[in-house]
């Protein structure tokens, strides 16, 4: 009997076997390689928004805290714009975003804004955000991919279906 020249079905399914592991190998890979990708630079972005107010700080002795009627700042406010859902911080106290916040006027007298491109919400967060909210202390709040928060910033554990990492600011 001849045998014909090609693959057996055998053959056939083990090759599309170790195609199939090969390709999911690959595509676990990247997409780990794409996330450190997005969170470097979301931290950087973070770390750009906290360079704005030590700036402001350095020229005025004072963090932003109030408004031009000399109203203090508080409560959550997205830094920057361009949001795809129009907010910066989903869950239950939502924060919508607004140029002309008390904030981004402020930040606005020691030069441009941070103006990194937006990225898609990560369990309805998208930051970043400034929070006043805590007694004594200013945080810049930046919603992560990964599970760990990057080199000097602290995650906080009140956001449980988000990475959600701060760093932090002390009033004066």
């Amino acid at each position: 009997m001849r045998k014909s020249a090609g693959f057996t079905v055998v053959e056939l399914i083990v090759i599309c076997v170790v195609l199939g592991i090969l390709v999911s190998i690959g595509t676990v890979a990247w997409s780990a390689t794409s996330n450190r990708s997005t969170d470097r630079t979301l931290a950087a972005e973070q770390q750009a928004w906290l360079k704005q107010f030590e700036t402001y700080r350095q020229r005025f002795n004072v963090y932003p805290n109030a408004n031009s009627s000399g109203v203090a700042i508080t409560g959550d406010h997205c830094l920057g714009t361009g949001f795809a859902s129009g907010r910066c911080k989903g869950g239950a106290t939502p924060v919508t975003e607004n140029a002309s916040s008390a904030i981004m006027l402020q930040l606005a007298k020691v030069g441009t804004a941070p103006d990194y491109p937006r990225k898609g919400a990560i369990n309805g967060y998208s930051g970043p955000w400034v929070s006043y909210a805590t007694a004594g202390e200013i945080r810049i709040y930046q919603s992560y991919k990964q599970t760990e928060c990057p080199e000097d910033t602290t995650k906080d554990t009140a956001f449980t279906t988000a990475n959600i990492c701060y760093v932090r600011m002390v009033k004066n």
